[in-house]
């Protein structure tokens, strides 16, 4: 296919005939030297003449007129969205300018690699050269030199030759327009740097440092992405100051920001033609977005995701939470995934593997897996890639059965590149390039037998042929990859950078199906690479920044084209943008940027008069009249520009949207660690060896052999075998009235299967319970002869749903059936001491408090630092009570009481107390709730509290005399002691 480019398009046109009607017939003087420029007339006062007339054209709002007037140079700005053309708007303006002005040298400056390679494409590619020459009649051409980094040599150091020939080129020859391409890194004025050594061999005309040739050819120079070269930058100052054009023309979507009196302004100058993000969506100039994300299971805006592994020993994983701090945790084997999340309650790691875990309910979660928070466990990024499928495959069968096809393209963007990359040292799976083919391979399988031979022959051909090759129907591209010498990955390469007419082509040269649709990235796809037919992107990682929500979706703005290579401009399309529920307010944020960039205006209304004159407690009239007298307004409520700053700064309350990006710093707590007393320790050894005693939880016998089965049969009946069904929100990006409003649209349900083996389903239960099979399976006979059991229900679901509703049936119906009996084992190393017995000289902060107060402790207290967690802990340790000898917080999950619920307990704190003139030394262990009613503890809490109770009476029976209490919020520790006293 060839891509045809569109000339005449209207917001193009209007960008490049503001540039070029800033001049005239008068204002350039011919050059002397036949490598340069025309000599650029700065007649200042008519230039923003002109400039000011422009605008007035454009409609380019008061609030964002520059009037900084021109330098020793003329800087002029184009604002585009992206997806808009601004790389065809920057050639265009160079044919232009040297058609009317003879303006032959120019050199474009751009932020990446990425941006360079796609500016070089388009510039050189066929069909841009002959949309040029014969569709717009320039008859010139563009000789394009890309400058790229020298490699150091020894010998001769030959001058480069891409200046070489920019600065040779002669403005005698009429159809040839000189354009240097390079980066902001080349652009240097270190001494060393490949444009400003001046030891070279010999270069054009006599110069010996590449900048003065630039210099000398009196450049008009073109910057991309101004957001990305602030006016502070030493590449900025490196163009004004060294290379000096004439001219400085800046295209982008985003601009720089300056802040002056306190306030930050667009870094505009001299802005001609504005296209708004808003124009671009109003005007169909490009997609609109229809955002996507599914509701967790558990309606809980919270997940797990697998950091690393640690030599087979450790797992570090993050507990994401919308709205809140990311909390890290660091897991062995055997550790309970509810020190996470009592969520997890139940899940135990039960072995860890290069770059997996394996958990007690039969999953294996890999390295920069995530995975939702509820009981289910399921892979979140599983049920992300389906319904990513889905929504390709709906708009695929769409674009099949137009007239003139359209290839349809999918962009995932990942963070773990090993899920997806294998490379030769990694021993980790690839385990998101492989769920992501079962999923297409099934996806297939389900499409194929709806489609009809008559009318979706070309279709089903296109699915059979992915079908026999579903790793030709994806590609990747991440940075590692530029080094790797594998000829396929060169070739994936090869296709997403630079073959961009491949990628949109259904057949290949040869007749073949080009089956390739789906492609992986890691953000290395970015400013610079886009693609007309990406209609879903897929965000399987978050961002992590306030990036600019217009940025991250940019890559698939820009309209499609067809099989034949037009561009289609006369319809409404959509873009798919899917995210995790982690970033569900997406779409709210991007009406609130696209909104705020629109120009505030510079004229009050009566309504927001009246707002502000009710807040600051006056009336309308006598607001208006300081404004007025104070010059800040005239008498038709025009804002006076030339005191524009100082209205703001003394009537803030008329500031709209100016404080909607804000960059929050967060503070990263260290680690810090806390001494242990070793007196304080000394008074209350004894308490703490005895508390980590070893002891076993047992059950009395059960009164008859049916019982327990009977049970279980209950148990089965309550909701085990149910549907799962998770449901995506489905929002779509509207216009009304010049503004972006969001609305709701119909989402979509998926049925989650995960079937198992009825031998496997009964291990997985027996595995986490304890009970055993062969009892599981006759309460399942029994069950079954009243109820019929779906196969596709004997999935991992329902085994954690029986697992979550027995604990349930224990808390419930095993209080007063227990009891506990001491062991003979050793006592070993503890949170506070060594194996030997001999105390530890510190532990981390974080085990006993994440918070922790300035000061040194009083002596009563254990360790040399104050920490907590909660406001009521923080009252217990400042709080002082005559009675205590020592007390303090008891390290976090130090001491394993076994509890019916199957999860061990560890309680608070530990005081030992002394009443007033007597020798009576009492234990005391508190557990505190911060909570106001023991009604508001979950029944959980409360089985593992009655089991802590009777933990500690068998422990005064075995002749250590320990006092348990409870704790809750109106309940003062003081109070607790003088109750334990009496």
């Amino acid at each position: 296919m060839e891509l045809i480019l569109k000339n005449g398009l209207p917001h193009q046109e209007k960008a490049v005939d503001a540039i070029s009607t800033i001049f005239g017939g008068s204002s350039f003087v011919k050059n002397n030297m036949y490598y340069s420029n025309p000599i650029l007339d700065l007649d200042k006062e008519l230039l923003l003449e002109r400039i000011k007339a422009i605008q007035k054209v454009n409609t380019v709002d008061a609030e964002y007129v520059n009037l900084n007037g021109i330098q020793n140079y003329l800087n002029l700005d184009i604002k585009m969205e992206t997806g808009t053309g601004k790389t065809y708007v920057q050639t265009a303006t160079i044919f232009e300018l040297h058609k009317k002005f003879k303006i032959n040298k120019f050199i474009i400056v751009v932020p990446t690699l990425a941006i360079k390679a796609g500016t070089k494409q388009f510039i050189q590619d066929s069909y841009t050269k002959k949309h040029f020459k014969d569709v717009c009649g320039y008859g010139t051409e563009i000789e394009l030199q890309v400058l790229e980094a020298g490699k150091t040599k020894k010998g001769k150091k030959f001058f480069p030759s891409t200046v070489r020939e920019f600065v040779s080129g002669s403005s005698q020859n009429a159809n040839k327009i000189y354009v240097l391409l390079t980066n902001m890194a080349l652009f240097s004025n270190r001494k060393d740097a490949m444009l400003n050594r001046d030891d070279y061999d010999y270069g054009p005309e006599g110069f010996h440092r590449p900048v003065d040739a630039l210099k000398a050819t009196k450049p008009f120079l073109i910057i991309d992405e101004p957001h990305r070269f602030s006016k502070e930058q030493k590449t900025f100052e490196f163009i004004t100051n060294d290379i000096q054009p004439q001219c400085i023309i800046r295209f982008g979507a985003t601009f720089p920001t300056i802040t002056k009196a306190k306030k930050t302004f667009k870094d505009y100058h001299n802005l001609l033609y504005n296209l708004t993000a808003c124009d671009a969506f109003n005007q169909n100039l490009i997609k609109g977005i229809t955002k996507e994300h599914f509701e967790p299971l558990s309606n809980k805006d919270d997940k797990v995701k697998i950091m690393s592994v640690q030599s087979k020993t450790a797992v570090k994983l993050n507990y994401i939470q919308k709205g809140n701090a990311t909390k890290s945790f660091e897991l062995k084997k055997g550790d309970s995934l509810s020190l996470i999340s009592t969520e997890l309650e139940g899940i135990v790691i039960e072995a860890i593997g290069s770059n997996y875990i394996e958990l007690s309910n039969g999953q294996t979660k890999f390295q920069g897996e995530e995975f939702v928070n509820d009981i289910y466990s399921s892979s979140y990024q599983e049920q992300m890639l389906k319904l990513a499928i889905d929504r390709h495959f709906e708009t695929e069968k769409i674009n099949f059965d137009r007239k003139f096809k359209i290839k349809t393209l999918a962009l995932f963007f990942i963070d773990d590149i090993h899920s997806y990359r294998k490379y030769d040292k990694s021993e980790k799976e690839t385990y998101l390039k492989n769920t992501f083919e079962k999923l297409l391979l099934e996806k297939i399988n389900e499409v194929l037998p709806t489609l009809s031979i008559e009318n979706d022959s070309d279709y089903i051909d296109y699915l059979k042929a992915s079908k026999l090759d579903i790793s030709a129907c994806h590609a990747g591209y991440f940075s590692q990859d530029n080094t790797n010498s594998d000829e396929e990955i060169a070739n994936q390469i090869n296709e997403i950078l630079f073959d961009k007419k491949k990628l949109l082509s259904i057949k290949l040269d040869d007749g073949k199906l080009n089956t390739r649709r789906f492609l992986f990235s890691k953000w290395t796809l970015k400013e610079g690479w886009d693609n007309p037919n990406v209609f879903t992107i897929t965000k399987l990682r978050s961002s992590g920044s306030e990036n600019s929500k217009i940025q991250e979706v940019g890559r698939g703005l820009r309209l499609p084209v067809d099989e034949n290579g037009n561009r289609i401009s006369n319809e409404d399309f959509k873009l798919n943008y899917i995210i995790d529920f982690t970033e569900a307010d997406f779409a709210e944020k991007l009406v609130n940027e696209i909104n705020d960039e629109l120009p505030k205006g510079f004229v009050l209304s009566e309504e927001k008069i009246i707002e502000v004159a009710t807040k600051l407690d006056t009336t309308k009239n006598d607001l208006f009249k300081k404004l007025l007298v104070n010059d800040y307004i005239d008498m038709d409520r025009n804002i006076n520009l030339e005191k524009v700053i100082q209205f703001f700064e003394e009537y803030p309350d008329f500031v709209t949207g100016l404080n909607n990006n804000k960059i929050t710093d967060r503070n990263k707590v260290k680690e810090r660690k806390v001494k242990i007393r070793p007196a304080q320790y000394n008074e209350i050894k004894t308490l703490w060896e005895a508390i980590n005693q070893k002891y076993l939880l047992f059950y009395e016998k059960i009164e008859s052999d049916n019982y327990l089965k009977n049970e279980l049969v209950s148990v089965f009946k309550n909701d085990v075998f149910v549907d799962v069904i998770i449901s995506s929100k489905r929002e779509v990006l509207n216009t009304s009235d010049g503004i972006m409003l969001l609305n709701d649209s119909s989402g979509i349900q998926y049925k989650i299967i995960k079937r198992v083996g009825y031998g496997e389903f009964l291990k997985k239960i027996n595995k986490q319970t304890n009970i055993p099979i062969q009892l599981l399976n006759q309460a399942l006979i029994e069950y079954s002869k009243t109820n019929k059991i779906d196969e596709d229900r004997i999935n991992e679901f329902s085994v954690a749903n029986f697992v979550s509703k027995f604990s349930d049936w224990k808390t419930n119906n095993l209080e007063g059936r227990f009891s506990y009996g001491k062991t003979k084992i050793k006592l070993n190393s503890t949170a506070l001491t060594f194996a030997n017995g001999t105390p530890r000289s510190e532990i981390t902060q974080g085990v006993i408090g994440t918070k922790f107060i300035e000061g040194n402790p009083v002596e009563k207290y254990l360790y040399d630092t104050y920490a907590y967690d909660s406001p009521l802990e923080k009252d217990n340790i400042l709080e002082q009570v005559q009675e205590v000898v020592v007390y303090g917080k008891i390290p976090r999950r130090s001491i394993s009481i076994p509890t019916i619920t199957g999860q061990s307990y560890s309680p608070d704190f530990m005081y030992v107390v002394k009443k007033a003139g007597g020798n009576k030394i009492l234990n005391i262990i508190v557990e505190t709730k911060d909570v106001k009613n023991e009604s508001d503890l979950r029944k959980i809490e409360t089985a593992k509290i009655n089991c802590a109770k009777e933990f500690f009476k068998q422990l005064t029976i075995d002749g250590y005399s320990v006092a348990f209490h409870e704790q809750i919020s109106n309940t003062k520790m003081k109070q607790i002691i003088e109750d334990v006293l009496i």
